[in-house]
């Protein structure tokens, strides 16, 4: 049993300011990276030995097809198993050990190979390329020890960090991923042009010892009692699948892996024969190009790390999809019709940045979803469907032997495109359909989300404090006309109303936005009757009305100049009032600067205001409406002094 030291000091191992100050995760960071740096160091090195850039080969997107299914293959067939190991044995040694049985496998495997290629094809001559049934051994074996090493590596990350720094941690980790894949692409296409494929597979083997020397030093948190035996309750192999089928948005999310995986799988298949018959490149070609994948990759895994915080991952992944089937498009049209290199590059860059959003997004949802006990399962279900649909994309590619196969992969990428387009489209209309305020006002929620968590940073200090139904008023100080703008988005339950002037609600660029959210358009010249009755009927039917006590903007140290309308409203209404406090703005009697400005907002609720002295009298005057909005001004001021 852990002792409280020791739980101590996890917290503080997981609990850094930043990521990059978590020891932790920067090691597991670095053993990812390192061991990315040999996955196609060796893989140039076969298709090298397998002569596929050759005048006289004409079917190499089915030889990179055939690679790739062969190495992903132990994914889809042990996934289920490795998962279960994750959950039952200490991830961190799982992956030691696999980067160890990998490094082995690598240092040697030249020679195995052409004792192979001797073996079964005596008297062949010395220059001739071995047959890819012997070629694709050492991804097979080499992806044995992946597929066991993926959900181990998952599982973990999670209990290494915050939870709110999910998707920042999944952007790091697919950037350097990225990083190490454009170099080993570049660098594998090098070492086999000037020194040959021998030091293709030297270099593998190194890159997995020293990934696991970095494993060596990690300092996981220790597993209690009860998360063991939550663990062992749910041992069984298939539980992983059970979770997943009680689980419809866990099945969903997962799908969209498999999608990703298998558009993946034709865009990597392609890109050797897009080299040969577009422009007429080499070796060193291919890897640029694969490399070209992995920087629109790192590109997408860093703007994720930019604007992790402010993007939901729902969005960041169904809006990934659609616009990476564009990309797609753009692929096909340029292989189509031979735009050549610039239109093919920025093509596949395209398609990698998009897709980093589509990884990034799926595996930070799944670890925020999925409990510990059972996370290393469902990981295991997703390798096993993300391969299957890879293994479907490969197989249909490369087992058939399709004649002429390279001539047709403007219709495969054009099919592929489609299906990004279809799944990116349903997946955002399922999660504006599941939205509680309707589509369209869902829209506009998200998107007003992003951009003030994006743009001014904003931030609730404490939760939300408005009830989940009935009446409420929402009296906020105005120093802004961001104001609105940043109580819709720290409000998640309900949506928030306002009284807004009424030469405000007629701008072409708000309006129909006021009609959505059924905002009170009210007069400020004077006492506006009709508003009054208007914004009564809306508490009335149990909504939600957003009210600035001091009627216009004003500066913060200013003396407030309160209205009587919010105690009004609140009398007469009997609605509960909730007090909101926002700082953190820079003030300007502009109405449009705040918008162009970057600012680091804060929001704080409070409890209700208790207005029960004023409730009890029989006829409320205009004393009474007074003094309700000087006691619910207090219950503002109280916001911004409390501690």
């Amino acid at each position: 049993m852990p002792t409280a030291t020791s739980t101590i000091a996890d917290d503080r191992r997981i609990r850094g300011d930043t990521l990059l100050a978590n020891s932790n995760f920067v090691l597991l960071w670095a053993a990812y990276g390192v061991s990315a740096l040999g996955d196609h160091l060796s893989e140039m090195g076969l298709l090298k030995l397998q002569d596929a850039l050759a005048a006289h080969t004409t079917d190499t997107t089915r030889r990179q097809a055939v690679m790739t299914l062969v190495f992903m293959l132990p994914f889809f067939v042990l996934g289920p198993l490795c998962g279960w190991l994750a959950d039952r044995l200490p991830r961190r040694a799982i992956m030691i050990a696999a980067d160890l049985i990998r490094a082995i496998l690598m240092f040697e495997i030249l020679p195995v190979l052409l004792w192979l290629h001797d073996r079964f094809q005596p008297g062949h001559a010395p220059d001739a390329p071995v047959p890819l049934s012997i070629a694709v051994l050492p991804l097979a074996f080499v992806g044995i020890f992946a597929a066991v090493f993926s959900p181990a590596r998952s599982a973990l990350l999670p209990t290494l960090i915050r939870p709110d720094q999910l998707v920042r941690a999944n952007a790091l980790t697919a950037g350097l991923g990225m990083i190490a894949t454009i170099a080993s692409s570049v660098l594998g296409g090098y070492l086999v042009v000037t020194v040959g494929v021998r030091w293709n597979f030297r270099l593998d083997a190194l890159t997995f010892l020293a990934s696991a020397i970095l494993l060596a030093f990690l300092r996981p948190p220790a597993v209690t009692h009860t998360a063991r035996a939550e663990a062992n309750t749910g041992g069984a192999l298939l539980d992983g699948f059970r979770y997943v089928a009680r689980h419809r948005r866990i099945a969903e999310v997962i799908l969209i892996a498999a999608v990703l995986w298998t558009a993946a799988a034709v865009v990597r298949s392609i890109i050797p024969a897009v080299v040969r018959d577009v422009f007429a490149g080499s070796y060193q070609d291919i890897g640029l190009y694969q490399g070209l994948l992995g920087l629109g990759l790192l590109i997408g895994a860093a703007l994720l790390t930019l604007i992790g915080p402010a993007l939901r991952p729902e969005l960041a992944m169904s809006w990934s999809l659609t616009l990476a089937g564009l990309a797609g498009a753009l692929l096909t049209a340029a292989t189509t019709l031979r735009w050549g290199r610039p239109a093919c590059a920025a093509a596949i860059t395209l398609i990698g940045c998009f897709g980093a959003g589509i990884q990034v997004s799926v595996n930070a949802l799944l670890q925020r979803m999925v409990p510990d006990y059972v996370r290393g399962r469902v990981f295991g279900v997703s390798d096993l469907c993300s391969i299957a649909g890879l293994l479907l994309a490969t197989g249909l590619l490369g087992i058939p032997r399709w004649p002429n196969i390279d001539r047709h992969i403007g219709w495969i990428m054009g099919l592929t495109s489609l299906l990004l387009i279809a799944v990116g489209a349903t997946a955002t209309s399922l999660r504006l359909r599941r939205g509680r305020f309707g589509r369209v006002i869902t829209f506009w929620r998200n998107l007003n989300e992003f951009y003030c968590r994006l743009v001014h940073r904003v931030r609730r200090d404490g939760i939300c404090t408005i009830p989940a139904s009935g009446p409420v008023i929402v009296a906020a100080n105005h120093g802004s006309s961001l104001d609105p703008f940043l109580l819709t988005a720290t409000s998640p339950n309900r949506y928030v109303s306002f009284m807004i002037a009424r030469e405000f609600a007629g701008f072409p660029l708000f309006r129909r936005l006021v009609e959505l959210i059924e905002c009170v358009p009210v007069n400020r010249s004077g006492i506006d009757t009709a508003s009054v009755k208007a914004a009564l009927r809306h508490l009335g039917q149990g909504r939600v009305l957003g009210i600035f006590p001091q009627g216009r903007i004003q500066p913060p140290l200013q003396p407030p100049e309160l209205r009587d309308g919010v105690g009004l409203l609140a009398l007469r209404s009997r609605a509960v009032v909730i007090p909101a406090c926002i700082w953190g703005l820079a003030y300007t009697d502009s109405v449009i600067r705040p918008f162009l400005r970057r600012h680091r907002a804060i929001v704080r609720y409070g409890p209700p205001v208790d207005l029960s002295r004023f409730l009890d009298a029989e006829s409320p005057s205009r004393e009474h409406y007074r003094a309700a909005s000087e006691e619910i001004w207090r219950a503002i001021e109280r916001l911004r002094n409390a501690p």
